[in-house]
């Protein structure tokens, strides 16, 4: 299996996947393979197709039936291949690889500097780190960890309880990818994370809700996406 390097993130990946598997960076080799195959595919279910319509269906609606078949395949694959193109000529922009080259520069200076301030428990010195070269932050491998932290430290500081505060402890609690990104929480520390999480199950409790009241109000509370609306939890206030 040959293998290629991301020019965005530096990550080594097949040259046969269409994207980058970790930043999502277009390979342009890799998607125009997985073209020909959706092509090839499609073109050889469209003959099973053939073989096996039964023999009381006249010529004249098989031969329909494919043309329509092969008009479609064909507007897909131009749809496919403008997209892809598209994609390609945004990947090859100078600007675009101006740009990856400098985050990635930036993050070989600032790596040590992050993973310090972090392992110090210095939130605000990496958040000023974040501010300089968000991109390239995002890619740090505790991110995630970072992100969960600071919104946890942000909700502890804040002495108000209100409808806000109340939304972003329960996302804290039910749905803390909110904060990390849906593929972050397999990075964060299961018993760090426990231990916030506890925290701010033991202040709601406080102020009077039981966990399964809590699971309760969120799930009445939350849209298709499992966002809470805070003009909906208000009514579940409770002063404590």
């Amino acid at each position: 299996m040959r293998t290629i390097t991301c020019k965005n993130c530096g990550a080594v990946f097949s040259d046969r996947l269409s994207s980058c598997p970790y930043c999502g960076t277009m390979n342009k080799k890799g998607a125009y393979a997985e073209f020909r195959r959706k092509v090839s595919s499609l073109i050889d279910a469209m003959l099973g197709l053939k073989e096996n319509v039964e023999q009381s269906v006249s010529r004249i609606v098989l031969s329909s039936l494919l043309r329509s078949l092969i008009f479609i395949a064909v507007i897909l694959g131009i749809a496919f291949a403008f997209s892809r193109t598209a994609q390609v000529n945004y990947k090859n922009d100078p600007k675009y690889d101006q740009q990856a080259y400098e985050e990635i520069t930036w993050m070989n200076e600032n790596l040590s500097k992050l993973n310090e301030a972090y392992e110090s428990g210095d939130m605000k010195a990496v958040e000023k780190l974040y501010y300089q070269q968000p991109n390239a932050v995002r890619n740090w491998s505790r991110y995630p960890s970072y992100a969960l932290k600071l919104a946890y430290q942000k909700i502890r500081d804040e002495d108000r309880f209100d409808a806000y505060r109340f939304q972003r402890m329960l996302h804290f609690i039910f749905k803390p990818e909110i904060f990390t990104g849906y593929n972050g929480m397999s990075r964060v520390d299961e018993e760090e994370y426990a231990e916030m999480q506890d925290d701010l199950t033991a202040e709601l409790e406080m102020r009077g809700y039981t966990l399964s009241e809590l699971k309760e109000i969120y799930e009445k509370c939350a849209d298709s996406y499992g966002y809470a609306d805070s003009d909906l939890l208000k009514q579940y206030m409770k002063e404590g």
